[in-house]
């Protein structure tokens, strides 16, 4: 009889246990199964209203803006005696570049001064002529001579003035000056260069840079999408995820033969100069749109048993899973359906999410 006891409150007392451990597993089951310091450290993207438009992604590079770049020339032949800027500085028009020393200056002023001492003699010739010739003491033909003589030294002083105020030197010196306000971009002398005149190369280039070009290459199977006066989206490796509104401007209708590529150009404001010459640059260019509709970024769906699904962040301490429909893919964005404007899907770690949220 002590044994029956005994068994039966072995019995109850492992009845009671297994209740307890049974009620354990319910309470865990129903707490939330993603820790607040994982949902904190969550990534999520708005779910927003779209243009359903296809886009096509080109490569390219900023380059100066043709129309707003001066190149300067030495015109006449010397050696550098002083340099005043350096590449990249901002330059204003008028401003000295570079000082020459030059024996052609020399010789232009040289020839200014004859040139005016010329005319002072000439005149005073023809003056001291006509009196003669009112006197009768002077012939006709020894007047028109001398206006003759007078009006070849006065060429001749106007051909020097203009020499000289093309060349711009005194005291056997040339003076390089900028002709537009902007950035010296090139720059091929040093301090103590030989100059030629007759060199075909600039010694300094100045770019105006608060308007720049893209240039981008556009390969054969996408020539027919592309548009003068597409939008596109311009991105930089210095700052990829900034985005820099522009347009198409200019489609060169021809093909490299060697890289069987066609150009076309964006003109982009530039007003802070963050776009700076030979930069690299991603172009996406935005096609007609076909209409508007909800879309996430593509790396937010989730896969499961053929259907999708997105993470959704419902507020600071909770996460739902939402089924979804993807009804087109475009680029890294998709159109979908099952979600709200407003609403915002996890980015990162979604499946390991989904997997947690999945097995409550």
């Amino acid at each position: 009889m002590n044994s029956f006891k005994i068994y039966v409150v072995l019995l109850l007392t492992l009845g009671m246990a297994a209740s307890c451990r049974q009620h354990t597993v319910i309470a865990e089951k129903d707490d939330n199964p993603i820790p607040d310091s994982i949902i904190n450290k969550t990534e999520t993207a708005p779910v927003e209203m779209d243009d359903i438009a296809e886009s096509v992604k080109l490569n390219g590079k900023v380059i100066p803006n043709e129309s707003k770049q001066a190149k300067v020339y030495a015109l006449v032949s010397g050696k550098i005696k002083s340099l005043s800027v350096e590449l990249g500085d901002y330059v204003k028009q008028g401003q000295s570049l570079a000082v020459l020393q030059s024996t052609e200056v020399a010789g232009v002023a040289n020839d200014l001064s004859l040139a005016q001492s010329n005319v002072d003699i000439t005149k005073k010739n023809l003056e001291s002529t006509e009196e003669l010739y009112k006197s009768n003491l002077a012939t006709e033909k020894d007047l028109t001579s001398a206006r003759l003589e007078f009006n070849k030294a006065s060429s001749e002083l106007n051909r020097a003035t203009q020499v000289s105020s093309i060349t711009g030197g005194s005291n056997a010196t040339y003076v390089l000056k900028a002709p537009i306000n902007g950035t010296v971009i090139e720059k091929t002398i040093t301090n103590n260069s030989e100059v030629r005149q007759d060199n075909s190369a600039s010694l300094f280039t100045v770019a105006d840079l608060s308007v720049v070009w893209v240039i981008a290459s556009v390969y054969e199977s996408d020539i027919n999408k592309i548009h003068i006066g597409d939008n596109v989206i311009v991105n930089t490796l210095s700052a990829p995820e900034k985005n820099y509104q522009g347009r198409i401007d200019k489609i060169y209708d021809v093909l490299d033969p060697a890289s069987r590529t066609m150009k076309v150009r964006i003109s982009m404001s530039n007003p802070h100069n963050e776009l700076k010459p030979e930069m690299f640059a991603t172009i996406n260019v935005k096609g007609k749109s076909e209409g508007r509709m909800l879309s996430i970024p593509s790396k937010a769906v989730v896969l499961d048993d053929s259907k999708q699904y997105a993470v959704v962040k419902k507020d600071k301490q909770h996460l739902v899973i939402k089924p979804i429909q993807v009804v087109k893919r475009i680029g890294d964005k998709s159109f979908v359906t099952g979600l709200n404007e407003g609403d915002y899907v996890v980015i990162n770690s979604q499946v390991f999410l989904y997997e947690a949220l999945n097995s409550k």
